[in-house]
């Protein structure tokens, strides 16, 4: 199992993942700007899925796994497209089937990081994709709550809560800027955004700690 996490890092496949992935987190208000700038986004969304199988191509289990995941997100985004309004039902299928794939990505992620031995480029690109990840799981499972439980966020300006909204939110909450304009009121909105500003902090605090670790490990 080393050998494969170690073998997922080579080459330029984090990086692949981190460009995606943060271009997914600084476009996604085109989701909210008509069908044409949906489907922009859309492109964007379909270069993050490309850059975790690429990340994944050198373990065939891995590979099939998230071929599979793909598969369903690809379905059910569709579905979501031709249901107006979107079944509860789907809309959950569509938003777990994401979760799963972006919590392996994750997981695969962190485990390089901490079996690295130095610090060097490929680390630092896998500690600034999962910061990202962590927001993009956070923004699922936000909507999965609102899905659930409609209302569990207001606006202060009265806008309708969306994926788009609730991504905006998961970003600012990691990073605790708590603007206020997004507000949790569901008991469990209001703990998942508790756990995010809490992971986002000490998230920073534990990497500068692993970072200072591997740095005094490095015989150069």
């Amino acid at each position: 199992m080393k050998d494969t996490i170690q073998t997922l890092g080579d080459g330029n496949k984090i990086a692949f993942v981190l460009m995606a992935v943060i271009l997914l987190s600084v476009s996604y208000p085109l989701a909210d700007m008509g069908d044409a700038a949906a489907l922009i986004y859309l492109g964007v969304y379909v270069i993050l899925v490309c850059s975790t199988i690429y990340f994944v191509s050198g373990n065939r289990i891995l590979l099939v796994l998230n071929l599979l995941l793909t598969f369903a997100i690809t379905l059910f985004a569709v579905m979501n497209i031709f249901n107006d309004p979107v079944p509860v039902w789907l809309g959950m299928a569509w938003n777990v089937s994401g979760l799963v794939q972006q919590l392996l990505v994750f997981a695969l992620l962190v485990a390089f990081i901490i079996q690295s031995k130095a610090v060097n480029r490929k680390v630092l690109y896998a500690a600034v994709t999962i910061y990202f990840f962590m927001a993009t799981c956070f923004a699922t499972l936000f909507n999965l709550i609102e899905i659930v439980s409609p209302g569990a966020f207001i606006a202060s300006s009265g806008a309708e809560i969306t994926p788009t909204i609730l991504t905006y939110f998961s970003l600012v909450t990691i990073s605790t800027l708590g603007y206020g304009d997004i507000i949790p009121v569901a008991p469990a909105a209001q703990s998942l955004a508790v756990l995010e500003s809490s992971v986002g902090t000490l998230y920073i605090a534990i990497l500068i700690g692993r970072f200072v670790g591997l740095y005094q490990q490095d015989p150069s």
